[in-house]
C-alpha cells in the first residue's frame, strides 16, 4: 500500500480589488494533508475589515465566491469521532484528494479580484496538525483573532523552521553563528546550500518602539559582521503589515536596508513568499 504524503500543504487567498492600486488583503487559506485526505478552505470572518478595506464591496458576489471555493476544496474530516458519509459525486470530484499537486490544480484558475499565493508546504505529523493550521491561520488571517494575541518571532520561526524541513534540504544548518567587533555571538536561524541564511522577524509588535527597537538591531547585525562566502540574506516576515504605521516602518527599514554596503543581497519578504524565492536563487 502506498504511503500517503504527510506533508500540510497551504495557499493564502488575497483579495485585490482595483488592479491599478495592486494592494491586497487576506481573506481565505487552503489547506491540504494528504495523508487524512483533508482539504479545507478557511475563509475570513471579518468582513467589517474588508468592507473598509474596498468602497465598492459586493457582499453578494464575496459570498458567492467563497462558497464557490468551499465547494471545490472542502473534503474530509480532521476529528476521528466524525461521521464522514460521502456522496459519490463527491468522491469523483475529490478521486485526486491524495496527490501533492491537488491545491495547485484547484487553485490555478483564480485571477484578477481574488488570487492565490504560490502553494507552501508544511512538515507536519497527525498530532501536531491542528496545531500547525490553527498557526497558519493565525499568521495570515490575522484580523480574525484578538489583538492581543501578536505574531511573534516566535511564531514566525516555528513555521519557517516546518516548511525549510518539508522541502528536504540537501544542505541545511540550523543556527549558524558569527561573531560582531566585540566578540559577541550573532545568530540566524538557517543556512542554506552554504551560501544563504534566513532570519525570522516579525512587525507585529503592540508597542512601536519595541519593534523599533528590534529592527535597529537587525540592522546592526547586518552591518558589522563579515559574513564571507554568504551570497545571500533572506529576512522572513510575518504577513501584517496593513495597518498604516507599520507599513511606514516596514518601508523605512527596507530602504535601510539599501544603504547597507555589503557584497550580500539582503531581502526580506513574507513566509508565503519562502519556496519560490529559494528556487529562484537555486
Amino acid at each position: 500500500m502506498r504511503k500517503l504524503d504527510s506533508t500540510l500543504y497551504y495557499s493564502v487567498l488575497k483579495y485585490i480589488p482595483s488592479a491599478i492600486r495592486m494592494e491586497s488583503i487576506n481573506v481565505g487559506i487552503a489547506i491540504h494533508y494528504p495523508a487524512k485526505r483533508f482539504s479545507h478552505f478557511y475563509r475570513t470572518t471579518n468582513t467589517k475589515r474588508i468592507r473598509s478595506f474596498d468602497d465598492e464591496y459586493d457582499s453578494t458576489f464575496f459570498r458567492m465566491v467563497m462558497e464557490s471555493l468551499e465547494y471545490e476544496l472542502n473534503f474530509g474530516h480532521l476529528k476521528v469521532d466524525t461521521l464522514d458519509l460521502k456522496s459519490k459525486d463527491e468522491l469523483e470530484r475529490f478521486n485526486d484528494i491524495t496527490d501533492k499537486d491537488f491545491l495547485d490544480n484547484r487553485i490555478s484558475y483564480l485571477a484578477n479580484e481574488f488570487r492565490f499565493s504560490p502553494v507552501q508546504s508544511v512538515a507536519t505529523t497527525d498530532e501536531s496538525l491542528q496545531k500547525d493550521i490553527e498557526n497558519i491561520k493565525d499568521m495570515y488571517l490575522y484580523y480574525d483573532k484578538p489583538k492581543s494575541k501578536r505574531i511573534t518571532r516566535r511564531k514566525v520561526q516555528s513555521l519557517l523552521a516546518k516548511q525549510i524541513k518539508s522541502y528536504k534540504l540537501s544542505n541545511v544548518k540550523k543556527s549558524p553563528t558569527f561573531l560582531d567587533v566585540f566578540g559577541e555571538p550573532i545568530k540566524f536561524d538557517f543556512k542554506v546550500n552554504d551560501d544563504t541564511l534566513l532570519r525570522a522577524v516579525t512587525f507585529d509588535y503592540s508597542k512601536t518602539e519595541n519593534l523599533i527597537k528590534e529592527l535597529k538591531l537587525t540592522l546592526y547585525d547586518l552591518q558589522k559582521i563579515d559574513y564571507s562566502n554568504i551570497s545571500k540574506i533572506f529576512l522572513i516576515r510575518n504577513d501584517n503589515l496593513e495597518e498604516k504605521n507599520k507599513k511606514e516602518i516596514y518601508d523605512k527599514f527596507k530602504e535601510e536596508l539599501k544603504t547597507i554596503k555589503s557584497k550580500n543581497k539582503i531581502s526580506v519578504f513574507p513566509l508565503s513568499e519562502l519556496e519560490q524565492t529559494l528556487n529562484k536563487g537555486a
